[in-house]
């Protein structure tokens, strides 16, 4: 995944590494059946981590691109994100992916041409934090080259 055009999508799901990505947006893309569009998309704004870089001596960096993660024909949303309560004293900042999972659901009532699947996203952040949802498919957009760095997320600056 070199190019802006490029998008990877769910025959790559086996060989693409979701671990330490930074999600800093969540939206729902929703259609409008009056008008034949039936548009059920989950979609998450997040820093990719293209490729971990690493020496012998156990130092890493890291390619990292702006990316939009979109789960199609989704269904069964739940949303499990727990922050904690500092008394506000805490601001908010981004989530942070240890794996995303998936399983294949045999008795489906949606997208019959098609495999569809029950995902789970597991959060290092917040500990224990989860989303869970079914979809047929995703699609990785790279919206940037890839850069190379030393930390595992851009700065807000840098990824529009």
């Amino acid at each position: 995944m070199t190019s802006t055009t490029e998008a990877t999508d769910a025959s790559d799901f086996e060989r693409v590494s979701w671990h330490d990505n930074v999600v800093y947006g969540l939206r729902l893309e929703i259609g409008d059946p009056e008008r034949d569009d039936w548009r059920s998309n989950l979609v998450l704004d997040l820093d990719h981590i293209v490729e971990w870089v690493c020496d012998s001596d156990g130092g890493c960096q890291f390619r990292v691109a702006p990316a939009t993660l979109t789960f199609h024909h989704a269904t069964d949303l739940q949303v499990a994100i727990d922050c904690g309560d500092t008394g506000g004293q805490i601001a908010l900042h981004a989530l942070s992916i240890d794996a995303i999972t998936r399983e294949r659901i045999t008795d489906q009532k949606i997208c019959f041409d098609r495999p569809y699947y029950r995902w789970r996203i597991a959060f290092n952040w917040p500990q224990g934090g989860e989303i869970r949802f079914g979809a047929s498919d995703f699609t990785l957009n790279l919206r940037a080259e890839p850069v190379l760095l030393d930390e595992q997320q851009l700065s807000p600056l840098d990824r529009d």
